[in-house]
């Protein structure tokens, strides 16, 4: 699951582990709680790739915080002039005592209209802004909200991994399950394959140029292609920073209405 800490969360960051989980389960909140800092922030890059080969270039910038166990996210379109200003703010909450799943409060602006609005659960899965991640592939989803299996074990680059499955307990959700190959080093996401309601391949995702920043690990190239309209987009993440100082202002519904998120 790539589904950490948003496309700063689509960064997976990983602190060094003593021993080895044993469960699926284990395994699964083991990539989820990896290390992140207490702040981030980071460029990213955004290639869209048609079925024709043709490109289109975008570039966001990302804004993370801890606070408490909720974790925070505002990303803001740079470029190009069409989408500039677009905004995102995200507030991922930790499961609920009884282990119960909580919702992420989510929000979303567009300077056109001069409108926040409010992204629901039910849209989660949706495609995020024209790019092949959705609004869940770059939040931090729930344990709560799937069930994990160990498929079996394979290397992926020379690394060796878990093949780890996680159904949706939800029937309504776009992606039924998600079967992604998780580094036994680190726990850090290698590759992952998405799939529909009707368990047809979905999307594939790729994950190149995994080093340590700062100490934590971060895949700073993610390919997500989708299979099915042969359309994919390329995440490189730059100017990657962790625990610096970042204005706390950035990541309230107030701040993308006065677009003061840069």
């Amino acid at each position: 699951m790539i589904n950490k800490k948003t496309v700063f969360s689509l960064v997976m960051l990983a602190a060094g582990f003593s021993g080895f989980a044993q469960s699926a389960y284990d395994i699964a909140k083991a990539e989820h709680d990896l290390p992140s800092g207490k702040t981030g922030s980071c460029t990213i890059a955004v290639t869209l790739i048609d079925k024709a080969g043709k490109t289109r270039s975008r570039e966001m910038a990302s804004y993370t915080m801890k606070e408490g166990k909720t974790d925070k996210t505002v990303i803001v379109f740079r470029t190009p002039k069409d989408v500039a200003g677009v905004s995102y703010l995200s507030f991922d909450y930790p499961d609920k005592e009884d282990g119960s799943p909580t919702d992420s409060d989510s929000w979303l602006y567009l300077p056109a209209m001069k409108k926040v609005r409010r992204v629901s659960g039910s849209n989660k899965d949706d495609d995020f802004q024209g790019t092949d991640f959705s609004y869940d592939d770059i939040g931090n989803r729930r344990l709560s909200k799937d069930t994990f299996a160990i498929l079996g074990e394979e290397a992926v680059n020379g690394v060796n991994c878990w093949i780890l499955e996680a159904k949706a307990k939800d029937e309504k959700a776009k992606v039924s399950r998600r079967v992604t190959w998780i580094s036994k080093d680190n726990y850090v996401v290698q590759k992952g394959e998405y799939y529909d309601r009707q368990n047809n391949l979905f999307k594939v995702l790729t994950c190149e140029n995994i080093e340590k920043v700062s100490g934590y690990w971060a895949i700073q190239k993610m390919t997500m292609k989708n299979v099915q309209t042969n359309h994919q987009t390329v995440y490189e993440l730059q100017n990657i920073k962790f625990d610096i100082p970042v204005d706390t202002n950035y990541f309230t519904v107030s701040a993308l209405e006065r677009e003061m998120v840069k």
